[in-house]
């Protein structure tokens, strides 16, 4: 379909309803600006290979979270009934250099229980190498949580790795008269992962702190600061209480501290911090709780532990998310707050906005901000330190000016816009607002934790960083293992063209290659495939590979007189 054609289309939709005439200029302009995005819901353009076996329509915005856990502990008993019949060497040997025990992105790894790395389906560097020490990203033992959680039978675990929460299943295993520990992981790629992996970082925060002296105070501090890369993640963030109820730490709102809250009860009457008190007063230290209740007008979920000092007081920490809450919603909210506006003025809305006390509208996660047409804040529900400033030269964790895509998005009729910030991506619906002789920006964002979402916005970020970097040190983000564009099993391929690999994820041996003629398991020529498809514009691919479907987006991207295609998948 051409331009012509799509704009007539949408000229036609408008006399039936604006929103869809909205949509599809969105669409249209998708192809003419570099980071104006609309939704990361599916593409209507989606390229399916030549897969046998399989139905004509694959859904590639969906993982099913409870089939991967499935697939794991299948693997994992495939794997406990062939290491009872082959020795040590030949168990390590297949679980490490063949694609017997690898089934799309699932592999094996094998432990003793001195954390002695021996077989590791997907980084050879890591054999023979004792990671008893290893302390992921956020601080925490992981190695010795594996070891312990599968010496007691076996289980599942969460923790980081390669820049992401981890979902692990691990059980003992005895080879040769010798007990190893022996597992099988996945990316979850949610927020009620996402909630765990926090809280677990900080309790090992605090742990480790109390056998190194340093008083309570100094890990509270880190766990509540805001502005640390350490414990925020999108919208995601920590607070504790001690068993009294006063807050300790406060990772949204620091000036609450000190408050005692123990009574706190949300709209239906549940007291809250009483009852994860009593709660976890049941539990072991090393066993969390869930507790559901009400917050800002939506449900809310908070996943909480406890902790001890060296007094035997005991304090929790916590972290929850808002299961309900998405794009529609962000839509619905920026629509209700664009009638209230027009109806009360730019000064009555932009207060009721910004006030943390009127929750009207508020949707849990999601709040209002306005901006003029000059990038001066009027309104934040998320920060009302903003109100005042011009953030027209604010740029997110890419180098993009977000407001002014904000700005511009606004524009030529509304959408969606992507940006990077609190070290995670967030999507904000945005659109015009005329006040008289003045016009202003009204909109509202969320983090979307999501792995079809996660992915397609992954490439996004790294279309928007090579376009303002340099394409050496945009390629040395994107191998780097430490940095922000390998997120556990969703990396960047950039390939040019002609089949040359320039990145794809931390597999450094695959720089310089031409991988134009590689083949899927059904051996079709999938890096070229997608380099073909990638002049008619973004999509998903959907190919099968080391025995599953997997879906990939991709972007074609031009930098001086050199063209890129850049992609992310995940397996299905």
């Amino acid at each position: 379909m051409n331009k012509s054609t799509i704009k007539c289309l949408s000229g036609f939709l408008l006399v039936i309803v604006s929103f869809v005439w909205i949509h599809g200029q969105l669409q249209a302009k998708n192809n003419e600006k570099r980071r104006a995005s609309t939704t990361v819901a599916p593409l209507e353009n989606v390229i399916v290979g030549e897969i046998e076996d399989q139905p004509e329509e694959i859904a590639v915005d969906e993982f099913d979270l409870q089939q991967k856990q499935k697939e794991i502990r299948n693997l994992i008993a495939r794997a406990v009934d062939f290491s009872a019949r082959n020795s040590l060497a030949k168990i390590c040997h297949t679980f490490s250099h063949t694609k017997s025990f690898i089934e799309g992105e699932l592999y094996l790894f094998l432990l003793d229980t001195k954390g002695m790395v021996y077989a590791h389906g997907d980084r050879e560097d890591l054999l023979w190498k004792n990671m008893w020490e290893f302390r992921d990203s956020r601080g925490a033992l992981a190695i010795q949580s594996i070891i312990k959680t599968a010496q007691a039978g076996a289980g599942w675990l969460t923790y980081e790795w390669a820049g992401s929460t981890k979902v692990s299943f691990v059980q003992k295993v005895t080879i040769e008269g010798k007990d190893y520990v022996l597992g099988c992981g996945y990316y979850p790629h949610s927020k009620k992962y996402a909630a765990i992996g926090l809280v677990k970082a900080a309790v090992s925060l605090f742990n480790q702190d109390r056998k190194s002296g340093y008083p309570v105070g100094d890990s509270f501090g880190a766990i509540g600061y805001s502005k640390s890369e350490r414990f925020v993640f999108g919208d995601l963030y920590l607070y504790a209480l001690d068993f009294d109820g006063m807050i300790r730490a406060q990772g949204e709102d620091p000036e609450l501290i000190g408050s005692v809250v123990l009574h706190r009860k949300d709209a239906k009457g549940k007291e809250i911090n009483k009852e994860i008190i009593e709660m976890l007063k049941a539990k072991p230290e090393d066993e969390g709780i869930w507790i559901e209740y009400t917050s800002k007008n939506a449900v809310k979920y908070t996943y909480a532990e406890k902790v001890k000092d060296e007094k035997g007081n005991y304090y929790f920490i916590a972290c929850g998310y808002y299961p309900e809450t998405g794009r529609d919603q962000v839509v619905d909210l920026v629509r209700r707050g664009y009638q209230y506006m027009k109806a009360s003025g730019i000064s009555v809305a932009a207060k009721d906005f910004t006030d943390k006390a009127i929750n009207t509208y508020r949707l849990g996660d999601i709040d209002l901000f306005v901006y003029d047409m000059k990038g001066k804040c009027m309104a934040h529900g998320g920060n009302s330190s903003y109100v005042g400033q011009n953030q027209f030269d604010l740029k997110d964790q890419d180098g993009m000016y977000y407001v002014r895509e904000y700005i511009d998005q606004a524009k030529v009729g509304g959408g969606w816009v992507d940006a990077k910030l609190q070290n995670s991506f967030q999507s904000t619906y945005v659109e015009k607002i005329d006040m008289g002789v003045d016009s202003y920006v009204i909109g509202a964002g969320f983090f979307p934790v999501a792995k079809p979402e996660t992915m397609t916005l992954l490439v996004k970020s790294a279309v928007g960083f090579l376009q303002t970097h340099a394409d050496d040190e945009s390629f040395e983000k994107f191998v780097s293992r430490s940095g922000e564009f390998i997120r556990g099993d969703l990396s960047i391929l950039a390939v040019d063209l002609d089949g040359y690999c320039y990145a794809w994820g931390d597999e450094h041996e695959l720089i310089w290659k031409n991988i134009m003629d590689w083949k899927d398991d059904e051996g079709k020529p999938f890096i070229k495939q997608m380099i073909d498809k990638s002049v008619q514009g973004a999509a998903h691919f959907v190919y099968k590979f080391n025995k599953k479907i997997r879906v990939n987006y991709f972007e074609q991207v031009e930098k001086g007189d050199k063209k890129y295609l850049l992609c992310s998948g995940f397996y299905k």
